[in-house]
């Protein structure tokens, strides 16, 4: 049996390493990765810290963290964005796994060519199109599970529907100047969740193109549910391409399996949602066993903002299960 499971932590660490600071939340998130008890575990919104006197920095609360429990021997990947080596400062994405990881590649707009936009809200006016960039990389890693082929693991986290910055758009942090400057600002946080959802297929597809039969796993927070674009594009389902020869490309998505006051893994004002997901390839899903939202007592992201709460995650963790 393997067991994969994904984990949005829920921005982990403070920008100095602090350990005092960091005991609460190591208390709160400890025995959730201990409940998962995955081989293979994605991890989002990991943070970069540096010690006094170093220059590059390292995943130095994660580390805290994993200390004296069974990951803490697990092999080690994380994003880059070059020219950069080691981690960034926020929002890093993690592969944690139990076997040998072959190759780790960072895909930062690797395929899709940054969409241009000229701001027609901004103050002062644009003078000209800006390239619309992704907010992170995609993961990609290579894991040797022991079978003939490689298992490849896309650890995703796509833009939020969040309205993006329009320069001059806003009076404050959170308030907005105008109703147009907002809605141009959330029609670009959908083109870069688009935009980056195509960057993945296509890197998919790179790997089908190199083996049809590939064992391949998207795991992380999609920040969508499965209506939608982002989701629909990447599973590319035969009903949508309208092209049954195409069925072998599909993606599956794991957690549909499930009921979906079941698979929620975001509360926000009291609506459940179902953010988070694990998608495979058709190889792949034939081996799930079972799947799994740690969802049991749930924090909203909105009404138990600023309690407790905000020591865990307001994201539930998810793992699935496939017998190899």
């Amino acid at each position: 049996m393997l067991r994969v499971a994904t984990f949005n932590m829920e921005s982990f660490g403070d920008e100095r390493f602090d350990a005092d600071r960091l005991a609460p939340r190591i208390a709160a998130l400890r025995p959730r990765l201990l409940e998962l008890d995955a081989d293979i575990l994605c991890l989002q919104e990991v943070n970069g810290q540096k010690r006094k006197g170093q220059k590059q920095r390292r995943l130095l609360a994660l580390d805290s963290l994993l200390d004296g429990t069974p990951y803490a021997g697990f092999h080690l990947a994380h994003s880059t964005l070059p020219p950069r080596e080691g981690p960034g400062d926020r929002h890093n994405l993690v592969v944690l796994s139990k076997y040998p990881i072959l190759e780790t590649r960072s895909l930062d707009q690797a395929h899709v060519t940054a969409p241009l936009w000229r701001p027609s809200h901004a103050e002062p006016p644009a003078a000209k199109a800006e390239r619309i960039t992704f907010d992170r990389p995609i993961l990609h890693c290579a894991i040797n599970i022991g079978s003939a082929q490689p298992l490849h693991v896309f650890v995703v986290h796509l833009r939020a529907p969040i309205a993006a910055n329009i320069p001059g758009g806003k009076q404050s942090a959170l308030v907005w100047r105008t109703v147009d400057a907002w809605a141009e600002g959330y029609f670009v946080a959908a083109v870069k969740r688009t935009a980056q959802a195509l960057d993945l297929r296509l890197a998919v597809d790179r790997v089908f193109d190199a083996d049809p039969d590939a064992f391949i796993l998207l795991a992380g927070d999609f920040n969508a549910t499965a209506d939608t674009s982002a989701l629909r594009l990447l599973c590319a389902d035969p009903d949508d391409t309208g092209n049954p020869g195409l069925a072998a490309r599909r993606l599956w998505q794991i957690d549909a399996r499930l009921p979906l006051n079941a698979r929620r893994t975001v509360i926000h004002k009291g609506k459940g949602q179902a953010l988070d997901h694990i998608l495979a390839s058709p190889r792949l899903n034939t081996r799930v066993q079972s799947v799994k939202v740690f969802n049991s007592g749930l924090a909203d992201e909105v009404l138990d903002a600023g309690t407790d709460a905000e020591d865990g995650s307001f994201h539930a963790a998810m793992c699935a299960t496939f017998d190899l």
